[in-house]
């Protein structure tokens, strides 16, 4: 037995069906689309760790390459070498220390090392050499003056030669001016020798033989002179001044044959030394040549 439907309850099934496909496809979408609540609330979880991690220790790092070291020449700083350099030539122009050559006409010549302080004072020493012929003005002014035969004999004839050694002390206050002024002491020994047969005197000369003098003379001196420096180095300087006697020693002794009256011969150097101590003073030019080692 067969039953059918009438049409239009075919029509409503249809429409039915086609609802709940519609419906259930539609769901399916919205499903994919949006997950559930569960699900994303799992994945954050999952990814928040569950404690505070500790800070790892950083791997050991391999030692960093190192520039090479300049020399020690080069790493110096230009401003310490500048401060160097200017205070080297303060101290330079501040003070002088001179190795010189020397006169004192018509006394001696030599040589002679000095020392000048930033305040201008002055300290000299030296050492010179007596040719005869700066000796002889001054014993030819002690023997002029003495009275007795074998002092004038033994002044005026002999040939002498001998050293000096000297100190003094001085100020030069103005630099620019370059004049200074200076005192000291000097130590004079000469030694003279006198031929009997060339003496000119006759009562001697029938001896024969001769005599040697040896004279010790403790002088003071005084200059006023200008001094320069040429490039800092060299010094230059001229001065005018004087020398005197503060005390004469002499010894005569006969050689050769000569007589040998020591009364005579004490005598003659007694007059010497009077003559030196009272007439023994001369003036002096003093040239200076020299250079500043500092």
């Amino acid at each position: 037995m067969q039953f059918r439907l009438p049409n239009h309850g075919l029509k409503a099934v249809a429409a039915v069906a086609i609802s709940s496909v519609s419906h259930f496809a539609h769901a399916e979408h919205s499903v994919a689309n949006f997950p559930a609540a569960d699900e994303s609330t799992s994945s954050r979880a999952s990814a928040r760790p569950l404690r505070p991690q500790l800070p790892q220790p950083a791997p050991p790092s391999q030692p960093a390459l190192q520039a090479p070291e300049l020399p020690a020449t080069n790493t110096r700083l230009t401003p310490d070498r500048d401060v160097d350099a200017r205070a080297a030539e303060r101290r330079r122009k501040a003070w002088i220390l001179s190795f010189e050559g020397v006169t004192h006409a018509p006394l001696d010549m030599g040589i002679q090392v000095g020392v000048e302080t930033p305040q201008g004072l002055r300290l000299f020493g030296g050492y010179g050499w007596v040719p005869g012929s700066y000796m002889s003005l001054l014993t030819g002014v002690a023997a002029n003056a003495s009275g007795n035969s074998y002092a004038h004999a033994l002044l005026d004839q002999a040939k002498y030669e001998g050293s000096t050694w000297r100190a003094q002390v001085g100020w030069r206050p103005f630099r620019d001016i370059g004049l200074y002024g200076d005192v000291g002491y000097a130590q004079l020994r000469a030694k003279g020798a006198l031929d009997l047969a060339a003496s000119g005197i006759p009562q001697l000369a029938v001896f024969g033989g001769g005599y040697t003098a040896n004279t010790r003379l403790d002088m003071w001196l005084v200059e006023l002179g200008y001094q320069c420096e040429i490039a800092d180095r060299l010094v230059l300087a001229l001065a005018l001044g004087a020398m005197g006697t503060l005390n004469s020693t002499t010894s005569i002794t006969a050689v050769n044959g000569a007589p040998t009256n020591n009364a005579i011969l004490h005598g003659a150097a007694s007059q010497t030394d009077a003559a030196l101590e009272k007439y023994g003073v001369i003036p002096t030019l003093t040239l200076r040549i020299g250079f500043d080692v500092i």
